[in-house]
């Protein structure tokens, strides 16, 4: 008896023209809603190194997307008028039916900067997070969203130490971010630390230390040592040297051995805390996203450099691009995987980048 392989259902969510999404982000950088609608964090492949989030909603791509409700200090009108003012995004999530975006504002002179704020993308509109009264808030404080779960829970991490700044080269605990899981106008403290995913109970993130002392996310990279940090509740269990990226409802908790770009290699920590080291020959890869049955994705590079979206489940890897698939394709990363196994990512078709959303037809999973 013949038998015949499954090809898997690839949709393309097309990128506008001159801009493609990184296959190894420091963060997720394609984000799911319980309602299906993608978001992605892209930047300009010209030299203006411009970086937006764009959505598609039921696979239609959406314009009102260009982050339209931060303002300058001085108000709209002085942004429109200043050409050193910018506005990118630094990050995108999902939580329950909506998209979160990490918004940055840029602007250079005699008072330069960068400043970061959430916003909350529904179906038709965007608009400014107004945090709840139970946050550690304030103007002078980055708002980031990095994750939340399909109960519209938020990942939230306060930072106050200038992030993407560079200029921290030694530990000074007073500006390790806050991090909180947010749900309408209700807070759990997590402590000092940086939250990247939650799933009910469960949250997970990193914390750097550097000379016995927990340091900023952003300290010189060559002082600190970033551990993986799982909470249950507002217990926290640190999980050796890491970055947790993304928790599913049973505690198993994905991420890297290492802070994306710095030469990451994929890990998934079990519940009771083993450490599973999942393309261990690979020179670098990242598991960024966990459905509850147990399926990783992420990203694996090969000897030659290329990247490869790839999906882990029960002590087996597999590369995308080495499963039945439509003519064309190349999948660089997976960033995020739904509960059925659908999972979304970065790829190319016939040359052109492409957002993907891959479906194994349902007998076949």
């Amino acid at each position: 008896m013949l038998a015949f392989a499954v090809v898997a259902l690839v949709r393309a969510l097309s990128l506008p023209v001159g801009f493609t999404v990184d296959p190894e982000g420091a963060t997720p950088q394609i984000a799911v809603s319980a309602n299906g609608s993608v978001a992605a964090l892209a930047h300009s492949t010209d030299r203006t190194f411009r970086t937006r989030a764009f959505r598609w909603r039921n696979g239609t791509f959406q314009t009102f997307s260009g982050l339209p409700v931060l303002t300058a200090p001085g108000g709209a009108e002085n942004a429109k008028n200043d050409p050193t003012y910018r506005v990118d995004a630094a990050g995108v999530a999902s939580a329950g039916p909506e998209l979160l975006v990490t918004a940055s504002t840029s602007w250079s002179g005699a008072y330069s900067g960068v400043s970061f704020e959430v916003q909350r993308w529904g179906a038709f509109s965007a608009a400014r997070w107004s945090l709840p009264s139970c946050v550690v808030s304030g103007d002078s404080y980055d708002q980031h969203a990095y994750g939340g779960d399909s109960a519209g829970r938020v990942a939230l991490t306060i930072d106050q130490s200038g992030a993407d700044s560079f200029e921290i080269a030694s530990a000074d605990s007073g500006y390790v971010p806050y991090a909180f899981v947010v749900q309408g106008s209700h807070c759990r403290d997590l402590g000092r630390a940086t939250v990247q995913g939650v799933n009910g109970e469960w949250a997970a993130g990193y914390r750097p230390h550097a000379y016995g002392k927990r340091t900023p996310h952003n300290v010189n990279v060559a002082i600190a040592r970033t551990d993986a940090l799982r909470w249950y509740g507002q217990h926290v269990r640190e999980l050796g040297r890491g970055d947790a990226i993304a928790v599913n409802a049973l505690g198993l908790t994905v991420g890297a051995d290492a802070v994306p770009p710095m030469a990451p290699h994929a890990i998934v920590w079990t519940n009771s805390g083993k450490r599973i080291a999942i393309a261990p020959r690979s020179p670098r890869s990242v598991a960024y996203a966990v459905n509850d049955d147990g399926t990783v994705v992420g990203m694996v590079m090969d000897s030659r450099g290329r990247h490869f979206a790839f999906r882990w489940h029960n002590g087996v890897l597999q590369r995308l691009d080495d499963l039945p698939h439509p003519p064309g394709w190349r999948f660089e990363c997976a960033y995020a995987v739904a509960r059925d196994g659908t999972i979304t990512g970065i790829g190319t078709l016939d040359g052109i980048a492409e957002v993907f959303v891959w479906r194994e037809p349902a007998a076949t999973r």
